[in-house]
């Protein structure tokens, strides 16, 4: 939205845009970059009373709203889950850092920088996370403008310019004055030791911050490389308009000879006073490059260390075990649910299986019920008319009927009785079965 008015506006965080896309940062747009672990938010809506405090606690909302919703990411690994007095935003320029207190109205600092904003970062970090050595910035401290940049009019342009920067400088100074006050207070010892994830947290957010600031220098030493170059570059071009194009050859040449100079030339002393300004810039150069060498070494030592000392925490304990035996009783309830699973459609199979069996008894035991009543009425009949013939055999057109006949219709039917008799003794889940 756009920029609120009164004390009761409150920062908002917005989509950053591609570096590509994104133009350069106004101070019309109301609007301040601020960087989490190695993530960049983008905070709009300030105005001229918003503090580095309100700004923290829109962050720390942000990132509440955030756990609270899955499908949205984390930024920074979800590292963020302290109370809004535990943390506190760095300010990086150029390799140095300093931390801005909670009440600095954030908007005016970030307009007072100028030309020097594409140089100037916003970390929020814990506050445990700064450095206590890292020495702030004496009253020295002035904005920088580009060299490359092009000249201003003269008369009431260069005081007005000259107005911006004096102003710019007194609220740079007074921000260092305000920041070497807050390093002595936090001096003093902590009246309690953080706990274990506190500490670890803080531990990631130095690591973060020092690796900003690696950058930073590295930046640094990169620009400074380019200007060594361009001010040899110009030192030569300004010697080979006074000495020759073979100066280099000519100078050896002369201290061979004895040490005079060819006639018509000047000599070495002359042309001293008019180089002397840009050996001496490039001597600055070389010493700012040197400490900023120095400084990187020691940043990355201390980043050795603290890689080693998260080691030493995050590595082998009762986290680790706890982490095993959790897998190890998952693995092992996997396994068992595999198990399971298999035997119960195994189970299943068998069960269909002797399902159908049962199925096909019952089947053939109706039909062979339906045979035996068959098989009854038809033999009673026979036995009325065997009786009124005397109880003699009745003798057939081609020959005699014997009385074995009637044994065989009895043997039958008790061979049927047994059939039955065996078929209801039999379980459901034989599969042995017996089939006519």
């Amino acid at each position: 939205g756009g920029a609120p008015h009164g004390a009761a506006a409150r920062p908002a965080l917005s989509r950053r845009a591609p570096p590509a896309a994104r133009p350069p940062m106004e101070p019309e747009e109301r609007k301040i970059s601020v960087w989490i672990c190695q993530e960049e938010k983008l905070i709009s809506g300030l105005s001229r009373r918003t503090t580095c405090s309100d700004v923290v606690r829109v962050l720390l909302e942000d990132s509440h709203h955030r756990r609270q919703r899955p499908a949205l990411p984390e930024p920074g690994g979800g590292m963020l889950s302290g109370p809004p007095h535990s943390y506190c935003i760095v300010e990086k320029w150029r390799g140095f850092e300093r931390i801005l207190p909670n009440k600095t109205k954030i908007l005016r600092l970030w307009v007072a920088w100028g030309d020097e904003q594409e140089n100037v970062r916003f970390v929020l970090v814990r506050s445990e996370a700064s450095l206590p050595n890292a020495g702030p910035r004496s009253a020295e401290a002035r904005v920088v403008l580009s060299k490359e940049r092009p000249g201003h009019g003269l008369g009431a342009a260069r005081a007005s310019l000259a107005l911006t920067q004096e102003r710019q400088r007194r609220v740079v100074r007074k921000a260092f004055r305000k920041l070497a006050k807050i390093n002595k207070k936090r001096q003093q010892p902590l009246a309690r030791e953080a706990s274990s994830a506190e500490r670890m947290e803080t531990l990631v957010h130095l690591v973060l911050s020092q690796d900003h600031t690696i950058r930073q220098q590295i930046q640094r030493l990169r620009e400074l490389d380019r200007e060594i170059d361009r001010y040899e570059a110009k030192i030569h071009l300004d010697r080979m308009k006074r000495h020759g194009v073979n100066y280099v050859q000519d100078t050896y040449l002369v201290g061979a000879g004895g040490g005079e100079p060819e006639p018509g030339r000047e000599p070495g002393g002359a042309a001293q006073p008019a180089a002397g300004r840009p050996e001496e810039d490039y001597a600055k150069k070389c010493e700012e490059v040197l400490r900023l060498q120095e400084q990187r070494a020691q940043q990355e030592e201390l980043l050795e260390h603290l890689a080693a000392e998260i080691q030493e925490d995050g590595g082998g304990g009762e986290l680790h075990l706890e982490h095993d035996r959790v897998k190890t009783q998952l693995s092992t309830s996997l396994y068992i649910g595999l198990k399971l699973s298999t035997d119960l459609e195994a189970v299943k199979t068998d069960l269909d299986y002797t399902q159908r069996a049962w199925e096909d008894k019952e089947r053939e035991l109706q039909r062979l019920l339906e045979t035996l009543g068959t098989l009854d009425v038809a033999e009673a009949p026979a036995e009325p008319r065997g009786a009124a013939g005397g109880g003699r055999p009745v003798a057939a057109a081609g020959g005699g009927v014997d009385a074995t006949e009637s044994d065989t219709g009895s043997s039958l039917g008790t061979s049927f009785w047994k059939v039955l008799q065996f078929l209801l003794a039999t379980k459901p889940d034989d599969k042995s079965l017996f089939f006519f």
